[in-house]
C-alpha cells in the first residue's frame, strides 16, 4: 500500500490505463405540462473469462459502459464474466425493470457471439460448446433481449453489440458464419447498434477498451448529441482507426439524448400518436446559482454553497497528519467539474506535457507542477478577464465530501464506483467523467490523478488552523496534493488524505482542477 508519513513527500514511482436504444416517454394529452422524469434501465454485461479464446477487454469494456451511463442517469446492473443461467436471470430479471419502469430500456454485451443458421447467439462463460447443436444448449439467443424488450412495452430500447470477435468453436461448424447477423425485426422505437458490420469481425483492441466501445465512451456524454450523432462520431473514430465499420438499425420515431445540450430533455414521439414526451434524466439537482462554462476552454464549473464541516480524519482510518478532526467554515465558491483536461491544456499552453497522450483530449493533464498550473491559470486569466486559482485545502475536501458530508471517498462509500485506482485503473490515466459524480456533480475526485491545491502543507497545520476559510501555513517546502491517482491504492483515494510534493515536481499521475470566486 503506497502511503506517505506525515514528514516525507509522497513517493512517486515511475509510470507504466448490439442491439440498442430506443427512448419512449408516455405523456397523456392531458398530462402537465411540466416534464416528467423518464426512467432510464440497463443492463450490462462483459465476459472475458472463457476457456476456449479467452478476450482480455470485455471485462472492462462492461466496467466502463456501466459507469458512463450511470452519468448519464441509467439505473445499471452490471454483471461481469457471467454464466448462461446468471446470463438468463438477469435478461429476464431486466425485462421485468422495464415493465415497471416504463421509459428507456438500454442492453449491453462485450465477449463472444456467434451465429449459427442466421441466428445470433451470446456466449456465457463456462459455455462447453464442442458441436454446432451445443450452441442453443448453451448460447443465450440474443433474440431473448428484444423479446423481454418487446413484453416491457417501455416503448423506446437500445441494444449495443461489441460481440463480433471471432468464434473460438467455429473452425469446424459447417453452418456457422463469421461474426453476428443483422436482426431483421425488433420492436419500433428499437435502435440496434453492432460494433462491425454483418459477418465481420470486430477487435477486441490492445488498450483498456476495445475500439468500439472506447469510442462510445469517448462520445456518450457529449451534451447536445442525438443518439444518431453518437453513433456517427464512433462509426468515423472506428473506421479511421481500425478499418471496421460499426453497424446500426433504427426503428426510431423521434429524437434521443443521452446527455441533452441546450434542450434539456428527450424527445421521442410515441407510437400510434403525435404528441412529443419531454423529459430530464436524472442528474444532480444543481445549485440555484447554476452551473458555468468558460467561453475559452469550455471547462464546467459547479456552484459549491459555502459552510461548516467536520474536516480530517471522520473515518478514524487515516494518517496522523489528518488529525484532529475540526470544524472549518468555507465561503461560497466554484469548482471544476472535471480534472482539467489534456485538450484544456492543449487550447490554452499550445503543447501537451502529458505521459499519457494517447488516452486522448478529455484525459486528465498530467506530468504538470505545481508551478505548471500556476502558469496556465495566468495565461487563462489574461485570456478570460476571471480570476481561477487552484482550491485551498478546506476548499477541495468540502467540495470532495458533497459539501461537506461524512463519506469516505467523493461521492459514498464505495471505491470502486467513485474512483479510477491501482486496482481498477488499468495502469494509466483515464477520461473523466466515467466514474459516478459525488451529490455535487463534481468527477474524479478520488482517483485518476492527485490533485494540486493552492496551500503550502504542513503536518501539524490541522492542530493550528483556523476555522474560516483557512489557507495553509504562510510557507513551506511543499505544496498540497489531493485525492489519490491511478496508480495508488484506495486508501490514497480517501476524501481525507493529505498528499504533498515540492512545487516544481512533474509525475504521471498529478495534475489539477480549478476554482473559481463567485460572481465572476
Amino acid at each position: 500500500m503506497m502511503r506517505h508519513s506525515p514528514t516525507e513527500p509522497i513517493g512517486f514511482p515511475t509510470p507504466l490505463l448490439p442491439f440498442l436504444l430506443s427512448a419512449l416517454l408516455l405523456l397523456s394529452a392531458l398530462a402537465s405540462p411540466a416534464p416528467a422524469v423518464e426512467h432510464r434501465t440497463a443492463l450490462v454485461i462483459g465476459n472475458s473469462a472463457y476457456r476456449s479464446g479467452p478476450l482480455k477487454n470485455p471485462v472492462n469494456d462492461a466496467a466502463d459502459m456501466a459507469a458512463a451511463l450511470k452519468g448519464v442517469g441509467f439505473d445499471v446492473t452490471l454483471h461481469r464474466n457471467a454464466g448462461h443461467q446468471a446470463m438468463e436471470d438477469a435478461i429476464r430479471e431486466f425485462g421485468g425493470k422495464l415493465k415497471r419502469n416504463r421509459g428507456v430500456g438500454l442492453f449491453y454485451y462485450a465477449g463472444h457471439g456467434m451465429q449459427i443458421g442466421g441466428v445470433n447467439y451470446l456466449i456465457p462463460v463456462g459455455a462447453r460448446v464442442e458441436k454446432e447443436t451445443d450452441v442453443k444448449f448453451q448460447a443465450v439467443n440474443a433474440d431473448m433481449i428484444l423479446a423481454e424488450m418487446e413484453n416491457a412495452e417501455n416503448g423506446m430500447n437500445i441494444v449495443l453489440l461489441d460481440a463480433c470477435r471471432d468464434n473460438p468453436f467455429g473452425r469446424t461448424f459447417r453452418s456457422a458464419s463469421r461474426g453476428l447477423a443483422i436482426i431483421s425485426a425488433a420492436p419500433t422505437g428499437t435502435f440496434i447498434s453492432y460494433s462491425t458490420g454483418a459477418n465481420q469481425l470486430a477487435r477486441d483492441g490492445k488498450g483498456r477498451n476495445s475500439p468500439y466501445t472506447k469510442a462510445l465512451l469517448d462520445n456518450i456524454a457529449k451534451p447536445g448529441l442525438t443518439i444518431s450523432d453518437v453513433f456517427m462520431e464512433v462509426r468515423k473514430r472506428v473506421l479511421k482507426e481500425t478499418g471496421q465499420t460499426p453497424w446500426e438499425l433504427s426503428s426510431l420515431v423521434g429524437h434521443f439524448y443521452f446527455r441533452p445540450g441546450n434542450r434539456d430533455y428527450t424527445e421521442q414521439v410515441v407510437p400510434d400518436s403525435h404528441d412529443y414526451a419531454m423529459s430530464r434524466p436524472p442528474a444532480p439537482v444543481p445549485p440555484s446559482d447554476g452551473p458555468i462554462t468558460d467561453s475559452d476552454t469550455g471547462m464546467e464549473f459547479v456552484f459549491v454553497k459555502g459552510g461548516c464541516y467536520r474536516m480530517g480524519d471522520t473515518f478514524g482510518d487515516g494518517d496522523g497528519d489528518e488529525k484532529p478532526v475540526h470544524e472549518v467554515c468555507v465561503n461560497d465558491f466554484y469548482i471544476g467539474k472535471y480534472e482539467v483536461t489534456q485538450g484544456q491544456w492543449q487550447n490554452i499552453m499550445g503543447n501537451n506535457p502529458s505521459y499519457s497522450k494517447n488516452c486522448g483530449d478529455n484525459c486528465p493533464v498530467e506530468q504538470v507542477s505545481w508551478n505548471d498550473a500556476q502558469q496556465f491559470i495566468s495565461r487563462l486569466n489574461s485570456q478570460s478577464g476571471k480570476q481561477y486559482r487552484l482550491p485551498t485545502e478546506a476548499e477541495w475536501e468540502y467540495a470532495a465530501r458533497s459539501g461537506g458530508k461524512s463519506e469516505k471517498y467523493a461521492g459514498g462509500n464505495d471505491v470502486d464506483t467513485v474512483a479510477w485506482y491501482k486496482d481498477n485503473s488499468g495502469s494509466q490515466t483515464n477520461p473523466v467523467g466515467r466514474k459516478q459524480p459525488n451529490g455535487l456533480g463534481l468527477y474524479d475526485m478520488s482517483g485518476n490523478v492527485w490533485e494540486w491545491c493552492h496551500d503550502w502543507y504542513g503536518s501539524d497545520f490541522y492542530r493550528n488552523s483556523g476555522r474560516d476559510n483557512p489557507g495553509g501555513p504562510s510557507s513551506g517546502s511543499y505544496r498540497v496534493l489531493r485525492g489519490g491517482c491511478w496508480n495508488y491504492d484506495a486508501a490514497s483515494s480517501r476524501a481525507a488524505i493529505r498528499g504533498r510534493s515540492h512545487p516544481g515536481v512533474r509525475k504521471s499521475f498529478l495534475g489539477f482542477r480549478l476554482a473559481l470566486p463567485p460572481g465572476q
